[in-house]
């Protein structure tokens, strides 16, 4: 507001108005009733690339062949005793080998819906967080993001999968005997699922190679995260002195609407360079170059900014390009 920023909260974008190859307004759905917002850029930061799809760009779906990264329901487990589990699972992959004794020791108790399970302490040990379950559709699966029956399933999957792991917690890992499950994430956490055609899609490669672009945005500093079916897969840069790569702004510019950017997990990336950049350091930088373009494009096509006048700015803005 500070900034002269009309905020819209409760609206959910529905369509979009095209006038040739750009976005004349963009129609939402609110409480108040459906509204068209007009505007000369919009930018689409919805996760899904909603409104991208809305005027018609091309994009992929998860891998390829039918899934894609598979979500997670995340949970916060609170009245912990932070000596005890600390002692027993502060190390990263210690939790593990408490799964793993309890599936030799006690076959089909418990279900572990994957390998790799992540549950770390808050600055608080007495509370902790836990991102271990894997939520698949009925074909086994990644759950579709974009399908609302699927989205539905999912919600109920993924609390069905939480409370039995916390049933394990309880049981067997030291110092969560007397724990509480304090906060269920309000939905499923997605990590894929459409990514539009660009005038460039960041790849894998350019992950494992620490790539460097002439059009730079920024850095993203995350590895490869494969949330494969039943395990995460890692894969980082070879190059132990740069462990990190650019983004390109083309990234976010779609071939065939000339006043949308797309920008977050959606934006243009195969699956596997996809993996990396749809952590939170990627999509911010994805974001503030977005917002700066858009501030400054008029009338003009994104396809046609000066890629080093938005590098200027960015830097200016305290944006580090290159670490």
């Amino acid at each position: 507001q500070d900034a002269g920023v009309e905020l819209l909260f409760h609206a959910f974008a529905a369509a979009v108005v095209m006038q040739g190859a750009r976005v004349e307004a963009l129609v939402v759905e609110t409480k108040s009733g459906r509204q068209a917002i007009r505007a000369n850029a919009f930018i689409d930061a919805s996760g899904d690339a909603d409104v991208a799809a809305f005027a018609s760009v091309p994009f992929e779906v998860g891998d390829g062949q039918g899934s894609g990264l598979f979500p997670t329901t995340m949970f916060r487990i609170g009245q912990v005793d932070a000596e005890a589990a600390l002692a027993a699972v502060g190390e990263f992959k210690a939790i593990n080998v408490f799964m793993a004794k309890a599936e030799a020791e006690k076959p089909g108790v418990y279900r572990f819906p994957r390998d790799g399970a992540i549950l770390r302490p808050n600055i608080d040990p007495r509370e902790w967080r836990a991102n271990v379950t894997q939520i698949r559709n009925a074909e086994g699966r990644a759950m579709n993001g974009v399908d609302a029956r699927e989205l539905s399933a999912g919600e109920l999957e993924g609390r069905r999968q939480i409370a039995d792991y916390f049933r394990f917690l309880k049981a067997e890992v030291p110092g969560f005997a007397q724990a509480a499950i304090v906060e269920i994430a309000p939905q499923v956490g997605i990590r894929e699922t459409r990514r539009i055609e660009g005038l460039y899609a960041l790849t894998g490669e350019d992950i494992l190679s620490s790539a460097r672009f002439d059009d730079s945005i920024g850095i993203n500093a995350w590895p490869m995260e494969m949330h494969a079916d039943g395990k995460i897969e890692w894969a980082f840069p070879r190059d132990d002195a740069r462990t990190f790569n650019q983004l390109p702004w083309r990234m976010l510019v779609p071939r065939t609407v000339s006043n949308l950017l797309v920008a977050g997990r959606c934006a243009a990336m195969t699956h596997e360079g996809q993996s990396a950049a749809r952590a939170s350091g990627g999509c911010f930088v994805m974001g503030q170059a977005a917002g700066t373009a858009a501030a400054t494009l008029g009338a003009a096509r994104f396809a046609d900014i000066d890629a080093g006048a938005l590098q200027q700015k960015l830097a200016a803005d305290g944006v580090d390009l290159d670490h």
